[in-house]
């Protein structure tokens, strides 16, 4: 368009008219053509009118209704022996069909005003630009700003600038947003309060709070801020930016200077705190907004459900929904969903359905947001066929599935190991105009990967790139990942180097999962050569890198090269994991240099690292191995203490160390609990081998009744019944322990009393009676009252 007005451009005034008279004349030529249809001489009454040229603008600047307008200048254009319409008369027909936002008819008549060199007033112009504006056409709005700059004198009404302001602040144009104002600032009436709070409003979005402050300061003087629209929008930049505290500190100036702040106010500082997990002060600032009698608005209680949910406090935001609905403020569906979305991220997926319900009960119109958390929870927890049946249902009121749906939907077939199932919704979904992301390609690769299928999974690969998505990293290192859980090294090779072929720079991901290859097959010189060429290509090796090498090296008992691995990782300054302490701790105990492998275990906790199972497991052990009983036990009496949950692995280690030792050392016998409280676990142990007990179910009974000191009696019964499946049957004692454990979680003494009593007559036929038990257990059991 700017092509198209440039050289139209002349300066121009336009003629006066008398009022009177153009208001007469347009009220008859209003009256003829609105009886166009039952008139059909209705331009030959117009003719006897015969309005002058000079008329034209006036008049049509006085009719309202666009069909008409158009149609009076078409009839003007086609009068025999007058001449064609003025400048004047197009704009005027300008500003009426912007008023009514008839952008084609728009187009076409300033097409005409090029083809007979015509320009369009500067009032059109701007009659132009707040149309384009509030219609969120930047770019012609922006085309037409232009063109009113390049020409002299004239500029657009502030209602119009404020609305292309108001237009490129909500697009984030900032740059041209600034320019703008300066430029409304340099002419008389150019800006007014509304322009500059929309630039503060600017100034805020961009995070610029002081600049906002500031030009406030320098347009009404120093400490000066207008109203309370001002200090609405300054508090809610500041704690939209995070900065809470100045928001709440303006918020008590604006009442120190008399202002009454609003539900406006109130929300933007309920918004801020509400990120920041500040509720003890919401709930003040609540209180205090009853004492003044306002009521939260539908705004603010969607914030603080929203805020709730995202804090993980879901009871809280439950009777936010509650509150709203005994306080007459009827929610919407964005409380709804946004409580569903809440309880489906935390695993209440019923919950969630139930509120679903009550929302359509409630007659509000459910949407995709209301569906595809509930959808993406049912398929993380296997239920795909309920997953299935919200889709068909959310189909049906509809709401078309998106790629999100789509995409949990696939992803909970996979987990289920229902790949094939998982490539049909795919099919599906591109049936539906849904292309699929690089992210679903991951996740269905991954599972064919998983399931054996890798030449299937090339196949996938291929498709992706027929079909213009490019992979992302995640892709190739679950493909090379794939092959190489195959042992298929050579493979995964391939698809490493077909990166490098096509152009793509691999990212750390991929170059991980070729380096966990290169380990895993003993590769070691190649994966230290994939190290380098990582540092070549400008990336730095993560935890991940370095603790798999590391790995490697103590797989195939190369400690020196483990140990060279983690002097380069230091001074990389690449913070070591549990994982890498992990590795390097198994490293030492697998050539038993335990001296080395325990300090390595004491450092972690001052590099803030906390052993985990693992760690905790290869001690164990590797000290069950050795016959180092003591040792072994001291760890897990640890990790219990540390609230560390043991494995399978855990327990096959300590229950073979226990069966198979020859001896246990004497010196623990003679004491069966410390004065802490602490179980001296081979004392107990070695206490029921003596009264005749097997070494294996002594094992077991043994490690049920730690894991019931430390209160972890789920963990104690899943023990007693693996212990059944491997048929060394529980007896009395595993169920007095387990009962010690119940009670000791409980603390009511007349419950355990009673339950010890019923447990011996219960099992009396099947076991030892508790009466016959030997002295020593009979001693430690006594022991084990008295800790209640």
């Amino acid at each position: 368009m700017s092509k198209r007005l440039i050289p139209l451009f002349k300066s121009s005034a336009k003629p006066s008219r008398s009022d009177s008279r153009i208001r007469n004349l347009a009220c008859s030529i209003l009256r003829i053509l609105k009886s166009h249809e039952a008139n059909p001489n209705w331009s030959q009454s117009l003719e006897e009118i015969s309005p002058s040229d000079e008329d034209l603008a006036p008049i049509i600047a006085r009719i309202p209704d666009p069909d008409l307008a158009l149609r009076f200048f078409s009839w003007a254009r086609r009068r025999p022996f007058a001449e064609s319409p003025d400048s004047f008369a197009y704009s005027a027909l300008l500003e009426v069909l912007s008023k009514s936002r008839r952008f084609p008819d728009m187009e076409f008549v300033l097409e005409m005003m090029k083809n007979e060199e015509k320009t369009p007033t500067c009032e059109a112009l701007s009659a132009l630009l707040g149309a384009y504006s509030s219609s969120g056409l930047e770019g012609k709005a922006l085309e037409v700003y232009s063109l009113v700059r390049s020409r002299d004198g004239g500029f657009p009404s502030v209602a119009d600038c404020n609305s292309f302001l108001r237009l490129l602040v909500k697009r984030r144009s900032f740059d041209v947003a600034h320019e703008l104002y300066d430029e409304m600032l340099k002419r008389d009436g150019g800006a007014d309060n509304y322009s500059t709070c929309i630039m503060v409003k600017s100034l805020c979005v961009e995070g610029r709070m002081d600049e906002a402050k500031k030009l406030i300061e320098d347009r009404w003087g120093i400490g000066c801020i207008p109203n309370v629209v001002f200090y609405n929008v300054l508090i809610d930049g500041y704690c939209k930016s995070g900065d809470v505290r100045k928001g709440y500190g303006l918020f008590r100036e604006m009442e120190s200077k008399g202002f009454l702040p609003t539900l406006v106010s109130y929300g933007a500082l309920i918004s801020g705190l509400c990120k920041k997990g500040g509720f003890k002060e919401v709930k003040k600032i609540l209180a205090e907004m009853e004492e003044r009698g306002l009521q939260p608005s539908l705004q603010i209680y969607n914030v603080l459900v929203d805020g709730w949910c995202k804090h993980g406090s879901l009871l809280e935001a439950k009777a936010v929904l509650r509150r709203m609905i005994g306080s007459d403020c009827q929610p919407d569906i964005v409380t709804y969903n946004t409580l569903i979305n809440g309880l489906s991220r935390n695993g209440k997926i019923r919950d969630a359905e139930h509120l679903l319900r009550e929302a359509i009960e409630r007659g509000l119109a459910s949407n995709g947001l209301s569906y595809t958390p509930l959808i993406h929870g049912y398929c993380m927890d296997g239920e795909v066929g309920l997953a299935s049946n919200l889709i068909v249902e959310m189909m049906e009121k509809g709401h078309k599935p998106d790629l999100v749906t789509y995409g949990a939907l696939v992803h909970g077939l996979v987990v289920r190991g229902e790949v094939q199932e998982a490539l049909l919704i795919r099919e599906k979904m591109m049936e539906r105009g849904v292309l699929p992301d690089a992210c679903i390609y991951n996740v269905l690769i991954s599972g064919l990967c998983k399931k054996g299928l890798l030449p299937s999974a090339k196949k996938l690969l291929a498709e992706m790139l027929d079909h213009n998505i490019l992979p992302d990293e995640f892709v190739y290192a679950t493909l090379i990942d794939g092959f190489i859980r195959h042992e298929d090294i050579d493979e995964a090779k391939k698809i490493f180097e077909f990166l490098g072929a096509k152009g793509i720079r691999p990212e750390v991901v991929c170059y991980n999962a070729m380096i966990k290859g290169y380990c895993k097959f003993g590769m070691m010189n190649d994966a230290i050569s994939c190290i380098n060429k990582m540092k070549v290509d400008g990336l730095c090796p993560d935890k991940f890198t370095y603790t798999t090498v590391m790995d490697g090296y103590v797989k195939f008992n190369d400690l020196d090269g483990a140990l060279r691995i983690f002097s380069d990782m230091v001074k990389s300054r690449c913070k070591p994991n549990v994982v890498t302490y992990t590795a390097l701790i198994n490293g030492f105990c697998k050539i038993r240099n335990f001296d080395r492998a325990e300090k390595l275990f004491e450092e972690m906790p001052s590099c803030g690292l906390t052993p985990n199972v693992v760690t905790y497991s290869i001690l164990i052990g590797s000290f069950c191995k050795e016959n180092i009983l003591d040792r072994a036990v001291t760890y897990f009496e640890e990790m219990l203490l540390k609230r560390c949950i043991p494995n399978e692995v855990t327990y096959h280690y300590l229950i073979n160390g226990l069966s198979n030792s020859e001896s246990v050392m004497a010196s623990t016998r003679k004491l069966y609990l410390q004065e802490n409280g602490k179980p001296m676990v081979l004392g107990i142990f070695e206490s029921m081998i003596s009264d005749g007990w097997d070494h294996r179910t002594a094992a077991y009974n043994t490690i049920i009744l730690c894991l019931c000191k430390y209160q972890m009696v789920e963990k104690a019964i899943e023990l007693r019944n693996k212990m059944a499946v491997k048929g060394c049957l529980p007896d009395a004692l595993t169920f007095l322990f387990l009962l010690y454990g119940i009670c000791k979680e409980g603390q009511k003494i007349r419950v355990k009393c009673v339950a010890i009593e019923k447990c011996c007559q219960m099992y009396s036929k099947i076991c030892r009676p508790f009466k016959q038990v030997k002295c020593a257990t009979r001693e430690w059991s006594a022991t084990i009252m008295k800790d209640f």
